[in-house]
């Protein structure tokens, strides 16, 4: 049987539990698609497109044409919502559980206070905004059912959406003075976010190590460090966890790592002894991933690279030593442990940072 040499999950598929991948459309078949879907008459969403082909409201997003959308750091929340005031109607969408809460208003001043936002008036929309949660803003035109539609969304750290504000209408046209202001207010913001990253490896004999410094290679604004000096994870837009493969899971201290990871946009990668295309290698992906996956963890997990790794001499000996029954030495086992010899290599790398640069674009990095 041939085997590549090295294997990746970029958010395309879910490794089920026969470890038959199971398709998804991902980023790159809706950048394909986009054009066409943006013709359709159904009443289509950034919500919806994520839901259909797996990733964030707002890597959907980044999939636009570059005249509907212009995102900018949400450190201009308290200035854009001040220009929201002005519009003569607004309608706020709020999405939640599937369910879509729509409120057609003139939209009310808001304050500063105990840590929230609270939008205060006599309109009908009211409330108390965690404005610090609000990561990135969007200027969105793209159509809805075909028709000219306007709106400005409100994203958080990984991309999920966390409430709109559309332009209003009167007689299902857009209020001319709300259009004007939408541009007016598109043009006026920049975005003065730099978006930080991180390479994080655990690395036994260098081989993940050796991924790591490709993949920080390609990163703009990337710190890399290993394992043994992490420390304040959270403060950073992108994390990348590299790590070698023990009995079929991260190593030790990766584990530990991915347990504490929350609210991020995080990718994983690493290096084994087996054959990364391999029911094991595919099984490693899935357990590794749904450490990222649990309850309230809220991560958007990009996607998986595994290359083959020169497996440590010591490991090789304690497994001889201790598990040659269940583990013997066979042909094809001793033909891929000398094959792994010279793995990573310059084309594992190569591939490594191909896989990295869709992250890389579907961030906005």
């Amino acid at each position: 049987m041939k085997h590549n040499n090295q294997h990746h999950n970029n958010g395309n598929f879910d490794v089920p539990n026969n470890n038959k991948p199971i398709k998804k459309l991902g980023f790159k078949k809706l950048k394909e698609d986009i054009t066409s879907l943006l013709q359709d008459k159904k009443p289509l969403t950034v919500s919806h497109f994520a839901q259909m082909y797996g990733i964030s409201e707002l890597e959907v997003c980044r999939t636009l044409p570059s005249d509907m959308i212009k995102i900018v750091s949400g450190d201009n929340f308290e200035n854009i919502w001040e220009d929201l005031t002005s519009w003569e109607k607004a309608t706020v969408i709020i999405m939640h559980k599937g369910n879509a809460f729509e409120i057609s208003t003139k939209i009310g001043k808001g304050t500063k206070a105990h840590g929230f936002y609270n939008i205060m008036g006599d309109t009908a929309f009211g409330g108390h905004i965690l404005d610090s949660s609000i990561e990135y803003i969007a200027f969105s035109s793209m159509p809805f059912m075909t028709l000219e539609s306007h709106s400005i969304l409100f994203f958080n750290k990984t991309g999920s959406l966390i409430f709109s504000v559309y332009a209003g209408r009167e007689n299902r046209e857009i209020i001319p003075s709300v259009r004007k202001s939408f541009f007016a207010m598109k043009d006026k913001y920049k975005n003065n976010k730099i978006s930080r990253s991180l390479v994080v490896y655990s690395s036994l004999t260098g081989n993940t190590k050796k991924i790591a410094e490709a993949i920080h290679s390609i990163i703009p604004n990337c710190d890399i460090c290993d394992i043994d000096n992490v420390k304040n994870i959270h403060e950073y837009d992108f994390l990348a966890i590299g790590y070698w493969v023990d009995r079929g899971l991260p190593d030790k201290k990766t584990k530990d790592l991915l347990t504490n990871v929350k609210n991020m946009n995080v990718a994983l990668f690493g290096t084994l002894g087996a054959y990364p295309d391999s029911p094991h290698a595919l099984g490693c992906i899935k357990d590794s991933e749904n450490m990222l996956r649990l309850q309230d963890m809220n991560n958007n997990i990009l996607g998986s690279f595994l290359s083959l790794g020169k497996v440590d001499p010591n490991l090789l000996e304690h497994m001889a030593k201790f598990m040659g029954d269940s583990h013997p030495m066979t042909p094809e086992r001793e033909a891929r442990l000398l094959e792994a010899q010279n793995h990573p290599n310059e084309e594992d790398c190569e591939n490594a940072k191909a896989i990295f640069v869709q992250f890389v674009e579907r961030l906005g990095l």
